[in-house]
C-alpha cells in the first residue's frame, strides 16, 4: 500500500534563456510534462514562491531567481530495514534490503536509505558509493567532508573492492570468466534508461566472474567487478547470455519489457522474472579506512529472500 506524504518543496534557479518570462511561462517550458492548468492551480493555491514570497501567473522572473515549489508524492512503500556491518567517527556501513533506493530519485524522496539513516541517527551522513534499489548488501557512507573526499578519491581510482552474490539464468561452461566491454548510457526512448555496451561510444569496463554453484537452469556466481560503471554486473552478465534472475531490464526480452512496463503484474513477466527483485547482492568490500589506513574488510550475509530461491532450488533438483 503506498503512503501518502506531506508535501515537498523543491527549488530551482531561473536561468539566462528565460529571464524576463512569466512566471507560468517559464514553469510550462521548463517542466513540460506538466499541464499548464496544473502550474496555475499550485500558483493560485500559493504553492509556488519566487525568492520567498507568493507568485502569481504574469510575475516576470529574472535570472538567478529562486523559484519554491511544492509537490505531493505518493511514494512506493520499501522495506526499509537494515544492519550495521560497520561505524566510526569516520564511516557508517550497513547492508540494505533488496527494495529501497539509496537516495533520492524518480518517485522516491522520503523512503531512502540515506533518509532512514539521517533520521534514525540524527547526524548527517552521505553515500559514498551507490547500489541499485534492488540490490541487497553493503553500503558505505560518510560522516565528515574529509572522509568523503578520501574515500570518493579510492572509488574512482579502484582501490575498492567490491564483490557481489549474482544468481544467474543458464550454466556458463567456465568456472571462471571475464567480462571486458565497454559501457555507455542510452536514453529513456530504450524505452527506459539503461546502459549498453557500445565499442565506440562506451567506457572501458571488466568484471571478473567465477561460479560458485551450478544448477540444472540457474547459476550461482561471484562478481568481482574492477570498474564502477552504471549496472555494470548486470549489463555484463547480459552481454554474456547469463542475466540476472528477477532483472526487469537487463535480459528482460523487449516484447516482456514493454509488457511489464504497462503491466507489471502480468503472469508473463511474473513467470519470468522467477523472483520479484533481481537476485544481486553485495556480500563483501575492502579498503583502507580513509582516516587511519588500516584495511578494512566488510562482508554481509546473504538474504533471506535469496538463500530461501536457493534452498528450493536444490530440494527441488535432490528430490
Amino acid at each position: 500500500m503506498s503512503e501518502e506524504t506531506p508535501p515537498i518543496v523543491l527549488s530551482c534557479a531561473v536561468d539566462p534563456y528565460h529571464g524576463g518570462w512569466a512566471l507560468i511561462d517559464f514553469l510550462c517550458d521548463r517542466f513540460r510534462y506538466l499541464e499548464r492548468e496544473i502550474w496555475a492551480d499550485r500558483i493560485a493555491v500559493g504553492r509556488v514562491r519566487v525568492n520567498g514570497e507568493p507568485g502569481s501567473e504574469a510575475l516576470s522572473v529574472h535570472e538567478g531567481d529562486v523559484i519554491e515549489y511544492e509537490v505531493h508524492v505518493v511514494e512506493p512503500p520499501v522495506d526499509s530495514t537494515y544492519e550495521v556491518a560497520y561505524e566510526d567517527d569516520d564511516l557508517l556501513a550497513v547492508s540494505k534490503s533488496g527494495n529501497i533506493p539509496v537516495h533520492a530519485g524518480g518517485r522516491y524522496f522520503r523512503n531512502t536509505l540515506v533518509a532512514k539513516l539521517r533520521e534514525d541517527l540524527g547526524i548527517r551522513v552521505d553515500l559514498a558509493h551507490r547500489l541499485d534499489r534492488e540490490t541487497s548488501g553493503l553500503v558505505v557512507l560518510t560522516k565528515n567532508r574529509d572522509a568523503a573526499r578520501a574515500l570518493a578519491a579510492s572509488f574512482s581510482s579502484g582501490r575498492v573492492e567490491k564483490r557481489y552474490v549474482a544468481i544467474v539464468r543458464g550454466r556458463p561452461s567456465d568456472d571462471e570468466f571475464v567480462i571486458e566491454a565497454p559501457v555507455a548510457r542510452v536514453s529513456r526512448d530504450f524505452p527506459v534508461a539503461r546502459s549498453v555496451v557500445d565499442h565506440d561510444r562506451g567506457k572501458w569496463a571488466r568484471t571478473d566472474f567465477r561460479v560458485v554453484e551450478r544448477f540444472r537452469e540457474v547459476a550461482v556466481l561471484e562478481a568481482r567487478p574492477l570498474t564502477g560503471r552504471r549496472n555494470q554486473i548486470r549489463l555484463h552478465l547480459e552481454f554474456a547470455g547469463h542475466p540476472v534472475v528477477g532483472d526487469k531490464i537487463y535480459g528482460m526480452p523487449l516484447e516482456l519489457l514493454e509488457e511489464s512496463l504497462a503491466c507489471p503484474e502480468s503472469p508473463r513477466v511474473r513467470e519470468h522474472l522467477t523472483l520479484p527483485r533481481h537476485a544481486l547482492h553485495a556480500w563483501r568490500m575492502r579498503f583502507r579506512h580513509p582516516s587511519t589506513g588500516a584495511e578494512l574488510s566488510l562482508e554481509a550475509p546473504v538474504p533471506r529472500d535469496l538463500t530461501d530461491f536457493l534452498t528450493g532450488l536444490r530440494g527441488r533438483e535432490a528430490g
